[in-house]
């Protein structure tokens, strides 16, 4: 990293959350020169083995870095820069001070005393950006995008009801208990006879097809009264199974993916986890089906395929959603007339001098974001191995 001079000022690092409020604040932020770090970090299971994180940041970090070594940096920009980002690295040396999220926005600029944390329902990937303002275009498409999900906790006798978004989790009014019988083959009626056991295992099967069917028409009042991204099934792996059979074609494309979870004893936390996760799995899922038909439209001419065709397209406001393989990375240009990303500086011929950028793939996830276009970046390596590197769906030919 960038040597440091002299220790910074104590800033402590806080933990907001993704409010309308908080993003407002963060829109409204601007340095005097391009002084305001902005890191991206991915907190996954996988991020999270031995660190992998720290290694990823400390990389995206030496990338911005070269950026500063360009002439024309005032020294002191460097040195401030560089104790910013000491913080966020001593930051993410703790790991119990990490948010419980899979993946958090980080801002830091000691000139306008700021180091905010905020917590993520998801980060395309992990990148670090320096300018005069903080990059807020991920935080506001991340939460916009995110929607509401259902997630329905039910066992044979329970049923509780979650509604988790951007922001938290909140617990809806729950299904009443049905009764139930009373004791292992025997009744709850004093000393009138008990059941025999065909008729004890008839009604618990009775049961579960009832408490099924409240929890299918539950689900389909619920669905029915708002805008709803997906249902996760919670329970044991027979409950869920057994629930889903009871959901009728039209509401089954609707389940996103199912948990292993004790509705009685359960947590809000818990079950926002475990949302999160089956979110994170049906996005892998949704990949293979998104290069499908960017191999489609290429023939057609509704998509590009390159970092050259996705480069120009997003230069020209084509693009409608953008697709980049994980871990993509590369150093790249940015013309000084035009704006535009390109990858040689002989691409620049024309529109000014090229410009330097340390990482074109973050730049160009950025500019899409502002764009208001939808980005993906693709983990699951059998479709990102059908990309060439960066490839666009198109709003327009």
């Amino acid at each position: 990293m960038t040597a440091i001079e002299a220790p910074g000022p104590p800033i402590q690092p806080a933990l907001v959350p993704p409010t309308p409020e908080a993003m407002n604040r963060l829109a409204s932020l601007r340095a005097a020169r391009r002084v305001v770090v902005t890191c991206y970090v991915r907190l996954g299971i996988e991020e999270r083995i031995r660190s992998r994180y720290r290694t990823a940041v400390r990389d995206a970090m030496r990338a911005a870095e070269t950026v500063l070594e360009q002439p024309g940096v005032p020294h002191d920009d460097r040195q401030q820069i560089g104790r910013d980002l000491r913080r966020i690295d001593d930051f993410l040396s703790n790991t119990s001070r990490l948010p419980h999220a899979p993946g958090f926005a980080l801002f830091a600029c000691e000139s306008l005393s700021l180091f905010e944390v905020v917590p993520l329902p998801r980060a395309l990937r992990t990148r670090v950006h320096i300018d005069d303002r903080p990059r807020i275009a991920e935080l506001l498409a991340t939460v916009d995008e995110f929607g509401r999900i259902l997630v329905a906790a039910v066992d044979r006798t329970h049923a509780r009801f979650f509604e988790v978004d951007a922001f938290g989790v909140s617990e809806l009014s729950s299904l009443a208990p049905i009764a139930t019988r009373g004791g292992k083959f025997h009744s709850d009626r004093a000393d009138s006879p008990g059941w025999g056991e065909g008729s004890f295992h008839n009604r618990i099967r009775e049961e579960r097809h009832r408490q099924a069917a409240d929890v299918m028409q539950e689900i389909r009042t619920r669905l029915g009264q708002g805008a709803w991204q997906g249902v996760v099934l919670a329970g044991t792996a027979r409950t869920t199974a057994e629930q889903l059979r009871f959901l009728p074609r039209g509401l089954r494309p609707r389940v996103i993916g199912t948990a292993r979870i004790n509705p009685t004893s359960t947590t809000p936390a818990e079950i926002r986890r475990a949302a999160l996760e089956a979110r994170a799995a049906w996005e892998r899922r949704e990949e293979q089906t998104l290069v499908a038909e960017l191999e489609e439209g290429i023939g057609q001419g509704w998509a590009v395929q390159g970092a050259r065709g996705a480069l120009r397209a997003l230069h020209r406001g084509q693009v409608r959603m953008l697709l980049v393989a994980a871990n993509q990375t590369g150093w790249g240009f940015r013309c000084a007339d035009s704006g535009r990303l390109v990858l040689a500086r002989a691409d620049c011929r024309g529109e000014g001098p090229p410009i330097p950028v340390s990482d074109v793939v973050n730049e160009a996830l950025e500019e899409a974001l502002q764009q208001g276009a939808e980005v993906r970046v693709i983990d699951d390596p059998e479709a990102a191995g059908r990309l060439d590197g960066m490839a666009a769906l198109l709003r327009f030919r």
